[in-house]
């Protein structure tokens, strides 16, 4: 809200006998301005006597114009500066308002004409009253035509504020919206992470407790690293490498030689922001579709590069290789719909062959963080 005179806004919008705004002095300086604008159309008339142009030299037509000039500018400030106080005037009701500034039109050219006849007398057997009222109804008429243009003028504004207010009001649902939906993808991503890994736990400790025993005790201390990050949009890179790892150490309790990993995350992109639990499920998809396949079992490898201003990192297995429902699963369809809600289409992920068997699953983000360049 800026500085200026306090008054009813015009045109009204008052919702109550008490209410008022602040205009802006922008506004009065586009009044002001609206009112030089006219003064000067009016003067012009006179530059289109063209009879003029025989009778007299261009400089003395000139000369004549800029005083007329003056005269049209007299009454035109003294019209605004009416229409200025009648703005200070509290009024409830549209009516009431467009009465005042048609008085205020009318008060305004009268003062202004009456001024003119101090500066220049009218020759004898004009009648003053005659002159008045001609010159105050040809200036009531301009300034109807001015108010209008000023009200259409000031609607337009209105509704050009409510506009974009309402886009805001539209882009903050569709935040709220997309929270919402990161947390529905969320409650979705967790049990069936927690499931999967809870049953391969129970599944060990039928078959050997003492085993079993170690692999829960490693899944309880992956718990309380884990939890705390389901709640964030976004962790780090290192924190997320921390979980795949701490993950695949609970599974080699179970998998023992068949699980081999192998990290290469430079230092400088540990600190970058990364999706939470995102590494987590391809490398809970590797070991499910890829190496629990094989009796032989195989190895997982975690990369990090920063190319071209987006942060790529891959899971690769030595697993069973692409299949016709590679990357169809639910807890990577949900990662997919975090990807785009985070990030558009600046987010992907992708699947391809891993040389020489397997696959490579890979997520792209956009870079973001000091001091890192890419390849």
């Amino acid at each position: 809200m800026q500085p200026g005179l306090r008054m009813n806004e015009f045109p009204d919008r008052a919702s109550g006998p008490a209410a008022s705004q602040w205009i802006s002095w922008s506004s009065l300086w586009r009044g002001g301005l609206l009112a030089l604008c006219i003064a000067f159309a009016l003067s012009t008339e006179l530059l289109f006597q063209f009879d003029l142009y025989e009778n007299w030299p261009l400089a003395d037509i000139l000369l004549g114009w800029l005083d007329h000039f003056v005269d049209q500018l007299i009454v035109g400030v003294c019209i605004f500066v009416g229409i200025a106080v009648a703005a200070l005037i509290p009024t409830n009701s549209t009516p009431g308002k467009q009465l005042l500034f048609l008085m205020a039109i009318t008060l305004g050219a009268l003062a202004g004409e009456a001024l003119l006849f101090l500066r220049v007398s009218l020759p004898p057997g004009i009648s003053v009253a005659g002159v008045l009222f001609a010159e105050v109804a040809r200036w009531l008429v301009i300034g109807g035509l001015a108010y209008v243009f000023f009200v259409f003028q000031r609607q337009g504004a209105e509704a050009a504020t409510k506009t974009h207010e309402t886009e805001l009001q539209r882009i903050q649902f569709d935040r709220q919206m997309t929270e919402a939906r990161l947390q529905l993808l969320r409650a979705q991503i967790e049990p069936h992470f927690l499931f999967n890994t809870l049953a391969n736990v129970r599944q060990l400790y039928r078959t050997e407790p003492e085993r079993g025993r170690r692999m829960l005790g490693n899944f309880v201390a992956y718990l309380r690293a884990a939890l705390p990050q389901m709640r964030h949009d976004e962790t780090t890179l290192k924190q997320e490498v921390e979980l795949a790892r701490a993950y695949l150490e609970v599974l080699q309790v179970r998998m023992g030689k068949r699980l081999n990993v192998r990290l290469d995350i430079p230092q400088e992109l540990a600190a970058l922001p990364f999706p939470p639990l995102a590494l987590s499920t391809l490398t809970e998809n590797a070991i499910k579709h890829g190496l629990n396949p094989l009796p032989e079992g195989g190895a997982i490898e975690i990369t990090a590069r920063a190319e071209d201003g987006r942060l790529k990192v891959s899971v690769a297995d030595t697993g069973a290789g692409l299949q016709r429902n590679s990357g169809t699963g639910a807890g990577l369809a949900n990662l997919r719909a975090r990807l785009a809600a985070l990030y558009g289409d600046s987010g992907n992920l992708a699947f391809e062959a891993n040389v020489p068997r397997g696959i490579r699953a890979t997520i792209v983000v956009p870079l973001r963080g000091a001091g890192v360049g890419g390849d």
